[in-house]
């Protein structure tokens, strides 16, 4: 699990890279025919990784209750993020990650309950080792989606 840990943290290394010159009010804009902004895209990543791996191990979040339903599948930004809000997001992208590396250790995800990817008809995870095959290919999707929304800013 070490390599998909490594190829998860250089995709999200590499977006803070991406992101790292932009305004709070860049990072709040939501162009016309989309749902959501850059700020969001940061903290929807984050809330995913916990929520596939914590939640469906009968866990305690390392992050903010609060801030799963702001960012969970089906949301959208209700209003602008603060930079403060965007700089924790900042920092989760990647202490989050840390952090489930020592969990990893820890074997704190033994108890996986497996789940339907609802986006994805017929992908099941089955253990953690899927859910972080899978985190892989979403935080890629949204760092492209991310990439597309920074040219519209």
């Amino acid at each position: 699990m070490e390599k998909l840990l490594r190829i998860i943290n250089a995709c999200r290394t590499k977006w803070l890279t991406t992101i790292e010159d932009l305004s709070t009010e860049q990072m709040n804009f939501i162009p016309p025919g989309f749902k959501n902004n850059l700020a969001w895209q940061l903290g929807h990543v984050v809330v995913s990784q916990q929520i596939l791996c914590y939640r469906l191990s009968g866990n305690k979040f390392v992050i903010e209750e609060e801030l799963i339903d702001l960012y969970k599948n089906g949301s959208k930004p209700e209003r602008d993020f603060s930079s403060a809000e965007i700089a924790q997001m900042k920092g989760y992208l990647l202490s989050t990650i840390a952090q489930l590396e020592n969990d990893l250790d820890h074997n704190l995800f033994a108890n996986f309950t497996p789940y339907s990817i609802s986006t994805y008809a017929g992908v099941e995870l089955k253990n953690i080792e899927d859910a972080l095959t899978f985190i892989i290919s979403h935080d890629g999707l949204h760092y492209g989606c991310s990439i597309g929304l920074k040219k519209l800013v």
